[in-house]
């Protein structure tokens, strides 16, 4: 059977922040049932649709441009495709983009981009605090799990970071297939952890993807 390959860009906005990964590959599942379409299944005792997230996003974090690669049995032309997925979606959930992409391995994601506004108050710690992380060359940090913690060395995975004038804390951050630092260990690095526990909402505005 020849396999038909699309990306879909999205955004994940609102209350849907609050949908873990798991929960929304369920819902995209159903959406697609509902929307019609030709999905492709993986094989074996418990088919599922072929269904890849180029890069999942936590739980709480908007996603601005997230990106979904599907596998369908038969050509849907993107237009329609689109028109089918904006449908059948709860609000939140914004279909913006669809290409048709040659079969064969799922997109890697080289790098994400981050922002978050930083209240006045915080502003200037928050502007001194970048500067010490920008300026450093290693930048140890301690992750708790609850079975275990573990070291690593956040600071290579920070690739650039800036506060505006406006107070929007923008970074982008180095993804590796073994893995990345997350963006709320920058948030703590920097000292305003705190704040996303009173509200402040975590944007990742889009990903790279390797060419």
């Amino acid at each position: 059977m020849t396999a038909h390959k699309v990306r879909l860009h999205f955004g994940k906005r609102g209350d849907l922040r609050l949908v873990s990964h798991h929960d929304l590959l369920r819902c995209l599942e159903r959406l697609l049932r509902r929307a019609e379409v030709p999905m492709a299944h993986s094989q074996g005792f418990n088919p599922r649709p072929k269904i890849v997230f180029a890069q999942a996003l936590g739980l709480g974090i908007e996603g601005l441009r997230e990106v979904v690669e599907l596998e369908l049995t038969e050509p849907v032309s993107c237009e329609e495709l689109l028109r089918r997925l904006r449908a059948a979606s709860p609000p939140g959930l914004d279909w913006l983009e669809c290409n048709s992409v040659p079969p064969g391995r799922a997109a890697r994601v080289l790098a994400a981009e981050y922002c978050m506004m930083i209240p006045v108050a915080r502003r200037h710690e928050a502007s001194l605090a970048l500067d010490r992380l920008s300026e450093s060359t290693h930048w140890p940090y301690t992750r708790h799990r609850p079975d275990r913690t573990s070291e690593f060395d956040l600071r290579p995975f920070l690739l650039a970071a800036a506060l505006d004038a406006g107070g929007v804390l923008s970074f982008r951050m180095k993804i590796e297939p073994s893995g990345s630092a997350r963006p709320e260990e920058v948030i703590d690095a920097l000292g305003l952890r705190d704040l996303l526990g009173e509200g402040a909402v975590l944007v990742r505005r889009g990903v790279e993807l390797a060419p």
